[in-house]
């Protein structure tokens, strides 16, 4: 079987009940353990934009904040004067 071409072909180590659980519920152990790894990048891209959400300074909090407000305000005067 050939390789698909963005795939590469890799040894790994790993516990033995968990390739058990693997092989019980698949028969395909490549296509689980890219599943697990899509998983996992994708909890440490979150874990990276809420740490990045978490450090912001207060400034730049605050300057959201009132954007976000004169945003609002100035949307619903539009549609205020919009109105028949």
């Amino acid at each position: 079987m050939a390789n698909a071409p963005n795939k590469r072909r890799v040894s790994v180590t790993i516990d033995a009940d968990l390739l058990d659980a693997i092989d019980q519920f698949s028969d395909n152990r490549s296509a689980v353990i890219e599943a697990a790894l899509r998983l996992w990048r994708a909890q440490q891209i979150q874990a990276q934009l809420r740490q990045f959400y978490q450090d912001r300074p207060q400034s730049d909090i605050q300057e959201e904040e009132t954007w976000a407000q004169e945003t609002q305000d100035a949307a619903l005067q539009h549609w205020d004067d919009e109105s028949p």
